[in-house]
């Protein structure tokens, strides 16, 4: 059970993490406590797997990959055997279960170009003769991460749109092991020295770095990712809608949002093209956080699927340098 000074920290961790030689030290005089006791608590959350782990994770499209949100109609009783055969498949990042009428199971995955992915999608489905399917391709990616307000009891993430373009990777001239070691940092009073080195720059200059690659898109935002069931966000759910673009990118604007895409119909027939994601503590908080959305964005039609069922329960350990 979280008190009140654990999810000070928590939050801290979350919004602002900051990138300086003791981060831990720097947190601990916000909160006019130790850097001891800071260090002691972050590490009983991660021995705990409240915190999954702290750091930044490389954007998909800086890698040249393509993304895109698949919806299938499973039997109920094939639903397992599908999500083995789905998450066979390394790039696949989510895999959930979700309360439509007709699409009950849905799942992310990548690949090089839309005809690769369409192909290892119909590969997968075909094997069990599933042929009513939707395929959404990310057409632009507004808003990825995923943090939870402790004190509101619903997500809130703050951040601007990514870019619509964004440089590939190979020409930061930064080696790929900076980005591994940047994607989860160890718990100690230095955790950036070594990340420093690789890059061949002081530590005291990391936090300019970063901030850089933050503005390109490369790299999405530094923060502590918390597992939602441990502190308490047993609630998620996706909403879709059809907008223009000009309307969902004022989506990622909305703090509650966390995933926000504006989508193609890559295959398939599907009434939407913008969607978020949103979490709570309860489907009450949801549906009041929702409406409060779409009438101030003046959006009637839309759709809430609430999550189910976790398919793919091993997506905390699967740190790729990919996202959604």
């Amino acid at each position: 059970m979280l008190n009140n000074d654990d999810r000070r920290l928590l939050m801290e961790l979350q919004y602002n993490f900051p990138i300086v030689r003791r981060p831990f030290n720097e947190i601990a005089n916000r909160l006019g406590t130790t850097e001891d006791w800071v260090l002691g608590k972050v590490d009983e959350f991660v021995r705990l797997r409240i915190i999954r782990r702290i750091g930044a994770l490389v954007n998909y499209r800086s890698r040249g990959l393509v993304s895109a949100l698949i919806g299938v109609n499973v039997p109920d009783g094939l639903i397992d055997t599908v999500a083995k055969a789905i998450n066979s498949d390394s790039q696949v990042s989510h895999n959930f279960v979700r309360d439509h009428p007709r699409y009950n199971v849905w799942f992310v995955t990548k690949a090089q170009n839309k005809e690769e992915l369409l192909k290892k999608v119909s590969g997968t489905l075909s094997r069990f003769d599933l042929r009513d399917y939707v395929v959404l391709t990310a057409l632009r990616t507004y808003k990825i991460d995923v943090k939870f307000d402790l004190m509101r009891g619903v997500s809130r993430t703050k951040a601007p749109p990514l870019p619509s373009e964004v440089p590939p990777i190979e020409s930061t001239g930064l080696p790929m092991d900076f980005f591994r070691k940047l994607r989860a940092i160890k718990v100690v009073d230095e955790p950036f020295n070594e990340i420093a080195k690789i890059a061949g720059i002081d530590v005291d200059r990391l936090g300019d770095l970063i901030n850089r690659l933050m503005k390109l898109g490369v790299i999405r935002d530094f923060y502590a990712t918390l597992d939602s069931d441990k502190v308490g966000f047993r609630e998620n759910a996706m909403v879709v809608f059809k907008a223009s673009q000009e309307l969902c990118e004022r989506v990622a604007l909305i703090e509650e949002a966390t995933h926000v895409v504006l989508r193609e119909i890559t295959f398939g027939e599907w009434p939407y093209n913008c969607y978020f994601m949103i979490h709570g503590v309860s489907k009450g908080v949801i549906e009041d956080s929702v409406n409060d959305i779409m009438r101030r964005l003046g959006i009637g039609g839309y759709e809430i699927l609430y999550s189910i069922k976790n398919l793919l329960p091993e997506m905390p350990n699967r740190l790729e340098l990919t996202s959604t």
